[in-house]
């Protein structure tokens, strides 16, 4: 029996020693592939020549087991690192490389043409004092160096030097770490805690995006430790916040972060989203489970950490807001108008950016129950409108943030819910088509207000200008100029203002193309268009309605001139502008089938007077075509005589050619 066992433990410390050989090999010949690089072979012949040991140490050593790579390396030697570092760099010539060096913490950096970056950094050992992170530096071996990681898996080396090139020096099995998936300390995690807290940090932030364990001696060590991460920077905390929140599954940090105490330290208001409340048999959902759920989602969505922060802040109102309504249960009525404004407040606090990153997640938090308000209440155009305008260019961010947001243990409600939003998607896709509202600028802005009417700054102006916004939100109004423009002349004159050109005609003349062109207006809008006719037939018309004639441009005459170069630019094939026509019944029924001609086509004088069902009065529609009062805007050169001819036109055969031609 004694000789059984004896022959079973030999035989399972052969299958040990086995293992360990196997595991050996492979291992070198990883380190192999990856070291067998000409800027590796470099840095070990400049420290040979310097009688210096070098090693590659850290990140770059660990990712090399989990298959990744990096051009960021860091290299130890037992000495001056910037020795070696002014050394390499002139070695490689500086029209190859640059460097950098920093006396004050004893490190270099060379940077390579070809994108590698290479710190150096002597061999040291470290002690710190209680109240401070930053440590007492003195020189060191390279164990020692390797005594001051912050994990196993980070304390791994490998050497460079020619007689041991390629070499790991493993002294707290770094490699078994990464077999077993584990985030462990290589001393005392208390005393690593405790003398640098910011590795609490490190530790959630290495196990989120390594999916890794963090060891339970470590963790326990972080809970015990938590309160130390006040000595810590915010910023340096915002920036492990930050690298939890670009990986992969972010909830997993923010749960370790909560399970070692660190949350509620660090980010108190998604801690308090912790926890169910339960009143008359029935409880909510817990909003912190329901959070991370949110952000996950758009995690697997989205890379745009900016996003990520939204889902992690969209319910961050809903504690302050939690309320037992007897008819209703559990409400939380305006939590994302109370998150909005704490938004700012976190990330003052955080040492997060309080640029346009704050603002989008600001916006963000505000407009996240809009879409589902939009299921819930009926899809209306003018909801649609308002919520394309308040969302912007960030209204494809909103949508996904919202359809993430719909998270239930009830498929049939989840399902019911995602085919409305789909519903809602859509409407947005066709409002955005037809009506241009997102992003827009109100056709009339503040400044064409203060013109018009001679006014400076003032509320009159802002009622003015919201209330033409609102009318096109509200689908009152089309979003364009010429239906903008007679708005804001009704709504002043509700408010007893009147236009400055009062009693006035207009006009200016601008070149062109074609020749000189005349365009004059009232202050309902472009009365007349002229191609190189002078300046008696506007005497005429100001004659004929009492106005006088003004040898002065308008905002209304500028907007013309513009749309007309960009016809004869072919930049614009419709006219966006106010227009007062005079004439009869008959010539203004004619004018409006004008407008109807596509761009590029023509119609005959008969098709027009047989589509205003007056199919004998093809030369009264001629008459009317030849006194178009508004010509180029009104489209009369589209229309020819029905043999094919191109007919009369007050301007001339050849501009009726050239302007047909233009639009081909």
């Amino acid at each position: 029996m004694v000789f059984l066992f004896s022959m079973l433990l030999d035989s399972a410390c052969f299958l040990v020693i086995l293992h360990n050989t196997i595991i050996m090999e492979v291992n070198n010949n990883i380190i192999k592939t990856y070291i067998e690089r000409p800027i590796f072979r470099l840095v070990g012949e400049v420290a040979d020549t310097l009688n210096r040991e070098c090693y590659i140490v850290g990140g770059f050593v660990r990712d090399i087991f989990l298959n990744r790579t990096s051009n960021d390396m860091d290299f130890v030697t037992v000495g001056s690192g910037i020795e070696v570092a002014k050394a390499v760099h002139k070695r490689i010539g500086s029209s190859n490389s640059t460097l950098a060096v920093f006396k004050t913490y004893g490190t270099a950096q060379v940077k390579t043409r070809s994108g590698n970056e290479l710190e150096f950094v002597g061999a040291r050992k470290e002690s710190y004092r209680h109240e401070s992170r930053n440590p007492i530096v003195e020189d060191g071996t390279l164990h020692d160096d390797q005594l001051r990681r912050d994990f196993t898996i980070n304390a791994m080396a490998i050497s460079l030097n020619n007689d041991s090139y390629g070499k790991l020096l493993d002294p707290f099995d770094g490699i078994g770490d990464l077999d077993r998936r584990i985030i462990r300390t290589p001393l005392d995690p208390d005393v690593t805690f405790s003398d640098d807290p910011l590795r609490m940090m490190r530790a959630i932030r290495f196990a989120t995006q390594l999916d890794f364990d963090i060891y339970p001696e470590t963790m326990q060590a972080i809970a015990r430790n938590a309160k130390r991460i006040k000595i810590i920077t915010r910023e340096r905390i915002a920036d492990e916040l930050m690298k939890i929140v670009r990986s992969d599954s972010p909830s997993r940090g923010f749960d370790l972060l909560d399970e070692s105490g660190l949350l509620q330290l660090i980010f108190p208001e998604l801690q308090a989203l912790k926890g169910v409340d339960n009143s008359h048999g029935r409880s909510h959902k817990d909003n912190f489970r329901h959070t991370m759920q949110v952000l996950d989602n758009v995690a697997s969505n989205s890379d745009n950490e900016w996003l990520r922060w939204a889902a992690v802040m969209h319910d961050i109102g809903k504690p302050a807001t939690k309320r037992w309504d007897d008819n209703l249960g559990w409400t939380f009525h305006n939590h994302n108008y109370i998150g909005e404004k704490m938004v700012p407040k976190i990330f003052g606090r955080m040492r997060l950016p309080l640029n346009e990153h704050m603002k989008y997640v600001k916006k963000l938090v505000g407009l996240h129950m809009r879409p589902i308000a939009l299921v819930e209440d009926g899809v209306t155009d003018a909801a649609v409108r308002r919520l394309l305008f308040d969302a912007g260019d960030d209204i494809d961010d909103l949508m996904l943030l919202c359809k993430a947001d719909i998270t239930s243990k009830n498929q049939e409600k989840v399902k019911r819910f995602r085919d409305n939003f789909d519903l809602v998607k859509q409407k947005l896709v066709d409002i955005e088509e037809k009506d241009r509202v997102r992003n827009f600028q109100p056709p009339v802005d503040g400044s064409e207000i203060m013109s018009t009417f001679n006014l400076l700054p003032s509320r009159p102006v802002g009622l003015i200008k919201d209330a033409i916004k609102d009318a096109i939100l509200d689908g009152e109004i089309a979003n364009s100029y010429a239906a903008a423009y007679p708005f804001m002349l009704e709504r002043a004159r509700q408010l007893g203002i009147e236009p400055i050109t009062m009693g006035k005609l207009a006009y200016t003349s601008i070149e062109s193309p074609i020749g000189s062109i005349t365009i004059a207006a009232t202050t309902k809008g472009i009365t007349y268009v002229g191609i190189g006719e002078g300046k008696e037939n506007l005497a005429q018309i100001s004659k004929a309605r009492h106005l006088d004639l003004v040898n002065i441009s308008t905002n209304v005459i500028d907007n013309c001139i513009v749309q007309i170069n960009q016809y004869f630019a072919k930049e614009r094939q419709q006219f966006d502008l106010p227009i007062e026509i005079e004439g009869t019944i008959f010539s203004k029924t004619v004018y409006d089938k004008l407008v109807q001609i596509r761009y590029g086509e023509t119609l005959s004088y008969s098709q027009i007077a047989a589509q205003i069902k007056r199919p004998t009065a093809y030369r009264a529609v001629a008459q009317a075509c030849h006194s178009n009062p508004l010509m180029i805007l009104l489209p009369c050169h589209r229309v020819i005589a029905s043999n094919g001819s191109l007919g009369g036109y007050r301007a001339g055969i050849g501009i009726k050619k050239f302007l047909l031609d233009l639009e081909k």
